[in-house]
C-alpha cells in the first residue's frame, strides 16, 4: 500500500525550455496526465520519451521512497512484505 508523504521533483531542460514537476505518489494518476497532455502538445518542445522517460523517474523516485520507508517500518515492526502500487508508466500510452 502506498502511504509515503515524500514530495519529488522531476525537472527536465531541453534549450531555453525548463519542464520541472514537484508531485507526491497520490498525484501519480495526473503527472502521467500532464505529461502525457505536454508530449501531444506539437506547441512544447517535449516528446513522448521525455514523458516516458520522466514518468520511469517518477515511478523509480517513489518505489525508492517507499522501500526506504517500509525499511524503517519493518525495523520497527519486523514486517517488510508491503508492495508497491504504482501503475504503469506512460509505455502503455504511447501512439502506435
Amino acid at each position: 500500500m502506498m502511504n509515503n508523504k515524500d514530495f519529488h521533483v522531476l525537472a527536465l531542460v531541453k534549450g531555453d525550455h525548463q519542464f520541472v514537476y514537484i508531485f507526491d505518489e497520490m498525484g501519480w494518476d495526473e503527472l502521467v496526465e500532464t505529461l502525457c497532455e505536454q508530449a501531444e502538445d506539437s506547441n512544447l518542445d517535449f516528446t513522448w520519451f521525455d514523458a516516458a522517460l520522466l514518468s520511469h523517474r517518477a515511478k523509480t523516485q517513489i518505489e525508492a521512497a517507499n522501500e526506504e520507508q517500509n525499511d524503517e517500518n519493518s525495523s520497527l515492526t519486523g514486517d517488510d512484505d508491503q508492495e508497491s502500487e504504482i501503475k504503469s508508466p506512460i509505455t502503455s500510452r504511447l501512439p502506435r
